[in-house]
């Protein structure tokens, strides 16, 4: 089987064959990959490729080349000794592979025509190091449909990222959110009262393209509230990546700003799919949030939404397992696999898992919060 690659390096340059070579809505189609690329995002480069067998395309990939170092790891105490000695062992500049998004779930990094051709991603991954003059210190395999063999992570030297599950609450058919609230035990209802009590002076106001631009300041200021609560930074967004997400995505992205005595002290953002919606980014006043609850209004919201628009399945994302495990949430396990070859650079990722393991993973997120 005569296998060859073509691997261009901008939206710009890829041809017409991209967007008929995949199904309607993919994805991976052109327009929805420029969301993240006319963002104009930091410490990012991007590699497109065509597989062909004989000449005919079988498979396209997508990748995203991330630029790895010391500041994109949160340590609470920044003087601790764990955190100088990341410092010093971690390159000024790690090179990371992701084949896939890094700033959207459950979107696999390639589609092959055939199934059975998705072993040739590998392939692919050995034929676009060699596209950069400085090869990628470790690879990302993001967001797989399908587990992948044992037998091929080990022939390519891949490792399953076990650890990585999002959160993700599923409507048992409720005609409405009273009958969600219902369902929910005493202990759990009450809370749930007292949360939606204390969040009701704020008053929410959904806002177009045009005004998330005009609000760039105010967005930048409560998403990086978020971001710097995060134990990892792995690429951040900006207010033109919202933006672009209007645009291109319209009805099926909704963006919600939080209002208090006219201030805006928050927002959150949804986006639609065909039986399912996902929360996407949010920002928080922390203050607020103190005294309103707004983060756990804005988990009611979402349940709230998804059971008025009949979703089956709400996605919520990676971070704060056990508040979300509160509302009814499970964890569902993601299919990443990794492979490190700079042998410091895989000991700062132990490092790095072992921390966000520790903050995240191991809270109590296996919760039953129904009768």
């Amino acid at each position: 089987m005569s296998i060859s690659y073509k691997i261009v390096n901008t939206l710009s340059e890829l041809n017409s064959d991209w967007d008929a070579f995949l199904p309607q809505h993919h994805h991976l189609l052109i327009k929805n990959l420029g969301i993240v690329e006319h963002a104009q995002l930091n410490n990012l480069q991007y590699r497109y490729v065509y597989a062909y067998k004989n000449n005919t395309l079988i498979g396209i990939a997508y990748f995203q080349l991330f630029n790895f170092n010391y500041t994109h790891i949160n340590f609470k105490q920044e003087n601790c000794l764990k955190s100088k000695f990341v410092q010093f062992i971690l390159p000024k500049k790690l090179p990371l592979l992701i084949c896939g998004n890094l700033f959207r779930i459950n979107q696999q990094g390639f589609y092959f025509a055939n199934v059975k051709n998705n072993d040739l991603i590998f392939e692919a991954i050995d034929a676009i190091k060699k596209s950069f003059l400085k090869k990628p210190c470790g690879i990302l395999l993001k967001d797989c449909i399908a587990p992948i063999t044992e037998s091929l992570l080990k022939k390519f030297k891949f490792n399953f990222f076990s650890s990585d599950v999002t959160m993700e609450f599923t409507n048992n058919n409720w005609q409405g959110f009273d009958d969600y609230l219902k369902a929910l035990t005493k202990k759990y209802r009450k809370r749930a009262v007292k949360i939606l009590d204390h969040f009701s002076p704020i008053t929410i106001r959904e806002l177009d393209a045009d005004e998330i631009i005009a609000n760039q300041k105010n967005i930048d200021l409560l998403y990086w509230n978020v971001v710097n609560k995060q134990t990892i930074k792995l690429g951040t967004i900006n207010t033109t990546y919202f933006y672009n997400l209007k645009t291109i995505l319209k009805d099926k992205f909704e963006f919600h700003a939080l209002y208090l005595d006219d201030k805006m002290v928050g927002f959150y953002t949804y986006i639609f799919y065909e039986k399912q919606m996902e929360t996407h980014y949010i920002g928080l006043d922390y203050a607020v949030n103190h005294t309103h609850n707004t983060y756990f209004g804005l988990l009611f919201l979402g349940a709230k939404k998804m059971i008025e628009k009949g979703f089956t399945t709400l996605e919520l994302g990676r971070t704060a397992k056990e508040a979300k495990a509160n509302i009814g949430a499970a964890p569902k396990q993601i299919y990443n696999y990794i492979s490190i070859k700079n042998r410091v650079a895989n000991l700062a990722l132990q490092l790095i898992l072992k921390r966000f393991n520790t903050e995240e993973n191991n809270k109590e997120i296996n919760r039953n919060p129904f009768k």
